[in-house]
């Protein structure tokens, strides 16, 4: 997923949302839509947290409600007390019920947003119908959320190919290639067989009478001429 840490450091805490509130209400609004845009990740917990905020406020709300019907108004300041106190129930009560409905809006999403990187987490194959098909919706409510999640952070360094139908991440396209490699069967090399030179015809002298004579394989060894032995 994306960097926590990155929203970490732009947190405002929620006691300072809840104070700025009652102090001084529209800055209590802006840090809470500037908590709510910048921890895109963290959706789930900032949901729960809205939606206690939003109870707190409508509550007050109510509090007004019981105030108002149990005081008596006379004289001129009646209808200023009226209608300053409708304003105040107005207020607390709308920004309460606001606040509880987008709290389960936000919380439903990261359940939504959870079980995607679930999914994706768990599988090699990240094909988009397989994606729909195991969460289960259709092919184009998948591309719509994935690509929300991609824009929201989730899956760093990942996009959609919706030519290939598929969502690329950096597991997918540094998965080595498997190199298959078959075993060939051994063939048994014969030896060549030592063929024995031929003996060849020696030319020797004798050493009695000094002829040169021809040694024939197999032949006696003596001297054509003289009968010497060589």
């Amino acid at each position: 997923m994306g960097n926590m840490s990155t929203y970490n450091k732009k947190s405002i805490s929620w006691g300072s949302i809840i104070l700025m509130f009652f102090l001084f209400f529209p800055i209590g609004i802006f840090m809470l839509v500037k908590k709510m845009t910048t921890e895109k990740l963290n959706y789930a917990n900032n949901g729960k947290s809205l939606q206690r905020l939003g109870w707190v406020l409508f509550s007050i709300g109510c509090i007004y409600i019981f105030t108002g019907s149990s005081l008596d108004f006379q004289g001129e300041d009646e209808r200023n007390a009226v209608e300053a106190l409708i304003f105040l129930i107005i207020l607390f009560n709308g920004s309460g019920l606001l606040c509880i409905f987008k709290g389960k809006k936000y919380v439903k999403l990261a359940r939504k947003f959870n079980r995607y990187s679930a999914i994706v987490n768990a599988n090699i194959d990240h094909s988009i119908d397989n994606i729909a098909a195991e969460y289960p919706v259709d092919y184009e409510t998948a591309c719509k959320d994935l690509q929300l999640m991609l824009d929201i952070g989730y899956f760093p360094d990942s996009y959609l190919d919706l030519s290939g139908r598929e969502l690329i991440t950096p597991q997918k396209w540094q998965q080595p290639v498997k190199v298959m490699f078959y075993e060939s069967t051994p063939q048994t090399v014969q030896p060549n067989p030592v063929q024995p030179n031929p003996v060849q015809p020696r030319i020797v002298k004798c050493p009695n009478c000094g002829a040169t004579n021809t040694l024939k394989p197999n032949a006696p060894n003596e001297c054509e001429y003289c009968g010497s032995p060589i």
